[in-house]
């Protein structure tokens, strides 16, 4: 009798700390959303406010804060200048404005530009002199840019990784001389819709063997509910914040990281999970809540990063909302309405229907390891480092949140730790106005996480199939 009400005290207790938690983690939140200068981060954009409207271009009064940059191929600063090189007529300048002096050290001084042989990999390279000094400033496809100031042939001052603001192509700046190829638009084009639809049949074959009381199931276990949302929607997003302090990242590695992050819900979670042994109810329960609650969560999670970065980089929450809605929750909505009022229906449908889904998804990983294997393989050591402990990571948060069973462990280290890449790349090509000269790094970025995701969690698997047996024989 006294163990039985010892266990349900620490049961009680258990969930009074994680409830206490959620609370703290969310009062932090929304004092970053609605006080961000309470946490004394200065605003990149007030600087190249300043640096344009030094340069004689001021804005509308009714957006002050709206950089126009239209004519902008590139908008950085680092720890002591904002650079701008942007196109007048038919030449290109560059802006250069010293934070530490206010003043403006360049002003519309010509760019002698030095164009990338590569588009793809080398960087461009833009010299303004003046007198016995030049200004060199570049930007790589990666968006890692360096400001370097040279005097009488000496170097005195050099500083790169810096915060880009905007990095885009703008005709005789930043693109290169290339025929329009209508063929190579068309491909592109039939890529991303046949992208989106691998994503509607994948949550569709995953939705199609649920019933109501499958979805319902985390509902009636409330600890584990609770340990589930920490799990994937907080602790994921504080490990990223962590991991994004390892130095020699790129702001399309960042980027492509952030993105994965916010996403989560992966439709090869449950496959996943069940080859591993994992609670078939808790992996239905659990994916259809992730997946519903998305349409919050990665809105909320995209406004709390939009106040670190000055790109303007994430479409509005509605928006976002909207493309949740209509690549996750809508095809994960049909498949359970399905089973349950179809059941004979939906058992027909979920073998071939599944093996659709997964050659579609097959093929977009084919062609998208073909086209950017390159650059997989040339990510840089820290971003495989920082992209590893973050997979590693993910899977300890979830594993030990899972509880004391090993069919619950599984399912919610591969839930926490595997995103979502198929609704990060879609997020990611709506999305950037500001940024599309970089917008390919992000993509390989987002690939080569999902590999070093998948990479890292083959120990893990192997380790729970043989637990999750040896459990089975023990019983």
């Amino acid at each position: 009798m006294f163990p039985l009400k010892s266990d349900l005290m620490s049961k009680r207790i258990f969930s009074k700390v994680f409830l206490i938690s959620v609370l703290a983690v969310f009062t932090v939140i929304l004092t970053v959303i609605l006080h961000p200068a309470s946490f004394a981060i200065t605003n990149p954009t007030v600087y190249g406010q300043e640096l344009i409207a030094q340069s004689g271009e001021q804005p509308s009064p009714s957006a002050p804060f709206n950089i126009p940059t239209a004519d902008t191929a590139l908008l950085f600063q680092n720890d002591r200048y904002a650079v701008r090189v942007f196109r007048e007529g038919n030449k290109a300048y560059v802006n250069i404005y010293d934070k530490e002096n206010k003043t403006l050290t360049l002003k519309k001084i010509p760019v002698l530009i030095t164009p990338a042989k590569n588009p793809k990999k080398d960087p461009i390279k833009y010299i303004a002199a003046v007198g016995n000094q030049q200004y060199i400033v570049i930007i790589s496809p990666l968006g890692s840019s360096e400001l370097t100031i040279l005097k009488g042939g000496s170097e005195v001052y050099r500083q790169g990784n810096n915060q880009v603001e905007v990095a885009q192509k703008v005709p005789g700046v930043s693109d290169q001389t290339e025929a329009v190829n209508p063929t190579l638009a068309l491909v592109r084009t039939i890529f991303v819709n046949y992208a989106k639809l691998t994503i509607f049949a994948l949550m569709f074959s995953m939705a199609i063997r649920w019933r109501f009381e499958d979805v319902l199931w985390l509902g009636k276990q409330p600890s584990l509910m609770l340990r589930s949302l920490i799990s994937v929607f907080l602790a994921v997003p504080l490990l990223g914040a962590l991991t994004m302090l390892i130095p020699g990242l790129t702001v399309a590695q960042h980027i492509g990281m952030w993105a994965m992050i916010t996403c989560p819900g992966a439709p090869m979670i449950p496959f996943k999970s069940l080859q591993a042994g994992g609670n078939a109810k808790f992996v239905a329960s659990l994916q259809f809540m992730v997946c519903i609650l998305a349409i919050i969560s990665i809105p909320l999670t995209a406004l709390i990063l939009g106040q670190f970065s000055p790109n303007q980089a994430w479409l509005s929450p509605q928006e976002i909302a909207k493309q949740i809605f209509f690549a996750q929750v809508l095809p994960m909505g049909i498949g359970v309405l399905l089973a349950e009022y179809a059941p004979k229906l939906a058992e027909d449908l979920v073998e071939p229907v599944t093996k659709i889904a997964k050659f579609m998804l097959l093929l977009v990983v084919i062609i998208l390891l073909a086209v950017t294997l390159e650059k997989v393989l040339n990510a840089g050591f820290w971003a495989y480092l920082a992209m590893a402990l973050m997979s590693v990571g993910s899977l300890a948060c979830g594993h030990f949140l899972g509880g004391s069973e090993p069919d619950t462990q599984t399912v919610l280290a591969y839930s926490t730790a595997t995103r979502n890449g198929g609704l990060a790349v879609l997020l990611v090509s709506l999305n950037f106005p500001n940024l599309d000269y970089v917008k390919g790094g992000i993509i390989d970025a987002l690939i080569t996480y999902a590999l070093i995701a998948a990479f890292v969690s083959i120990p893990y698997t192997i380790w729970r199939k043989r637990t999750i047996v040896k459990t089975q024989d023990d019983r």
